[in-house]
């Protein structure tokens, strides 16, 4: 059984290992007043944290080491440190450490971070190997190593983890920050066991703080140092067994710092919203499907609002929804978030109109049918802080998330061209109801093919970075007798220098959808109508990533409903998936339709992401 154990961990080791990222995150700033400038204090001809590095340096499981200081002008010459070391500098908010660690973690990358203040020479490498170790094994949010002499060990911590705090938090005092984790209950909290008796010390003070410790750390270097060598954690507390004196150099400092330690702050958090009560703003086919999906996730407090001239009849008995035709109805109904599945050019509208009274909107696919209206929603949402989600149902298939998950864990390189169709014949797609009366076949709804297919596009900008240039041509065909675009094919230059062809139509029977990613050293070739995604890495065998004919193409819809619903509720305002988000995809789609106009290229000179 020990070995078959052994087998098991071993090969989850592996994979763990190939789709996860660690970096060892110091932080430190250089605003001590205790000790000035502690971090840069000379032992042995080097600064105390190049020590420290040194130690660090020796871990195995570690892909990046990153010290982590503030944006202050005192701390820039820790960039300097970095650089004579061989290691990455971060420079974050000068007063939140939470919000620090999560920025270096995302510009890096990382799924894990170990981390430890910078004024701790003596981290032992061996210890930080066995957090990623058992994190791997039992996929803890923090793991703590308190048997440990104080100074010795770190903190392992989930990046997501990490993540979910800092949404919840309500404070920027964050320096001594472990009680966010401990004290709210909401993490898996686990305390390395040390096997070894000899290093379980955790009443001996190996950190950094006043100028008794200092005089600690010079003893025991003066004893151990050799140019060259890192002198382990046995090493040391074998020398301090044999001399306890130089324990007594900082005995009279432990109390001091255990009254700081144990007054750390408290963990204050913001008011969690907990989603029961809806309102949808439009009852066509899909806010159907979402009335039908709230459900399933045990939501029933559900009221639609629906236009009197509305083309649909009033919703089914049997879905059990308050159907009002008011405004004043709706919002009398108390929601605590909006869903909006009404035409696409009331998007905007209804949003803002709404924002008043939600803590939480759901604006489907595409956001708008402008650009520029779209800036007035985002300047709304920051301002009333309401958390938005748009409905790109498509980036929660198992398809599309594979694809990221293959770009980001995989040695490929960058992607170089994205190839994507997508059509369906129109009179075809929703057989129960007349075409030419539907939203996605009226120019004054916001229809046409390249808003309603905009999947592709939005994939495409994830995918490969921001719209540099558009040029396309759209066409109408007078045998469906509507008066939008039916037929689009446009090509997108990226920021990264990836170049996107996207072909989407209403005229293709069978419905299709498929595409091809090309990297530098590797393809992916996807069908959803085979629900099938095939790959390929520096010339070796075709595999299959993921193939389910039998998947269900709803629960994407219910996977993006369950963030939504979570955001909201963590009141999490910038996401992957919120308003700004979806800009790009509308600003390419109407770049498309200049082009077609003007018969150029048009270069759309953005690099950067809109912000709140």
């Amino acid at each position: 059984m020990k070995i078959l154990k052994l087998i098991k961990l071993l090969i989850g080791t592996t994979l763990v290992k190939n789709r996860m990222k660690v970096g060892f995150l110091i932080t430190g700033r250089l605003k001590s007043t205790r000790l000035v400038k502690k971090l840069l204090l000379d032992i042995k001809g080097k600064p105390v944290i190049s020590h420290m590095i040194d130690r660090i340096k020796l871990t195995k499981n570690i892909d990046e080491i990153i010290i982590c200081t503030s944006t202050n002008k005192q701390d820039a010459p820790l960039a300097e440190i970095a650089k004579e070391n061989s290691v990455q500098c971060f420079f974050g908010d000068p007063d939140d450490v939470l919000v620090r660690l999560l920025d270096a973690a995302d510009k890096h990358n990382l799924n894990y971070i170990l981390n430890i203040t910078a004024d701790c020479p003596f981290v032992d490498p061996e210890y930080a190997d066995k957090i990623v170790d058992k994190f791997i094994e039992t996929n803890a949010d923090l793991i703590r190593q308190f048997d440990l002499p104080h100074g010795a060990f770190s903190y392992g911590i989930k990046v997501d983890a990490l993540r979910k705090i800092v949404n919840l938090k309500d404070s920027k005092d964050t320096e001594v920050w472990g009680r966010y984790f401990t004290d709210t209950g909401l993490f898996n909290v686990l305390d390395l066991d040390v096997e070894n008796l000899k290093h379980k010390k955790p009443g001996l003070r190996m950190t950094l703080d006043y100028p008794e410790d200092l005089a600690f750390f010079h003893a025991v270097f003066d004893e151990l140092y050799e140019e060259g060598k890192v002198f382990s954690l046995t090493q040391i507390l074998d020398l301090l067994e044999k001399k306890p004196s130089i324990i007594q150099l900082n005995e009279s400092v432990s109390k001091k710092f255990k009254k700081r330690f144990i007054s750390q702050s408290e963990p204050i958090l913001k008011k969690v919203t907990k989603v029961n009560t809806v309102l949808l703003i439009g009852t066509g086919s899909i806010g159907q499907r979402h009335i039908r999906n709230l459900k399933s996730q045990g939501i029933h407090n559900i009221t639609a609002l629906r236009s009197k001239k509305g083309y649909f009849k009033k919703l089914p008995k049997e879905l059990g929804v308050l159907e009002v035709d008011t405004w004043q109805e709706a919002i009398s109904s108390r929601p605590d978030i909006a869903i909006i599945s009404n035409p696409t050019s009331s998007h905007i509208e209804s949003a803002i109109r709404i924002s008043e009274h939600v803590k939480g909107i759901f604006i489907e696919k595409p956001l708008s049918n402008s650009s520029q209206s779209c800036q007035k929603l985002i300047k709304n949402l920051n301002k009333k802080k309401v958390v938005s989600f748009v409905g790109h149902n498509m980036m929660f298939h198992p398809i599309i998330k594979n694809i990221i998950n293959f770009h980001d864990k995989n040695d490929v390189g960058s992607i170089i061209n994205i190839q994507c169709q997508a059509g369906q014949w129109l009179p075809d797609w929703h057989p129960y109801e007349d075409y030419k009366k539907a939203y996605y076949s009226r120019k004054d709804l916001g229809g046409g093919v390249s808003l309603t297919l905009i999947h592709e596009i939005h994939l495409a900008l994830e995918l490969a970075g921001l719209p540099v240039s558009v040029f396309g041509e759209i066409s109408e065909y007078s045998q469906l007798d509507i008066d939008v675009d039916v037929c689009s094919d446009l090509t997108i230059k990226h920021n990264t220098g990836a170049v996107s062809q996207i072909h989407i139509d209403y005229l293709q029977q069978p419905s299709h959808r498929s595409g091809l990613v090309t990297f530098e050293r590797g393809w992916l070739s996807f069908d959803f109508r085979r629900m099938e995604l095939v790959g390929q890495i520096n010339g070796g065998d075709i595999y299959t990533l993921w193939s389910d004919s039998d998947y269900d193409f709803n629960e994407s819809y219910v996977d993006q409903m369950k963030s939504f619903i979570r955001f909201t509720e963590e009141g999490r305002l910038k996401h992957r998936y919120d308003a700004i988000s979806a800009i790009e995809s509308i600003q390419v789609v109407e770049a498309l339709f200049e082009s077609h106009s003007s018969g150029k290229k048009i270069n759309l000179d953005r690099n950067e992401r809109f912000s709140f």
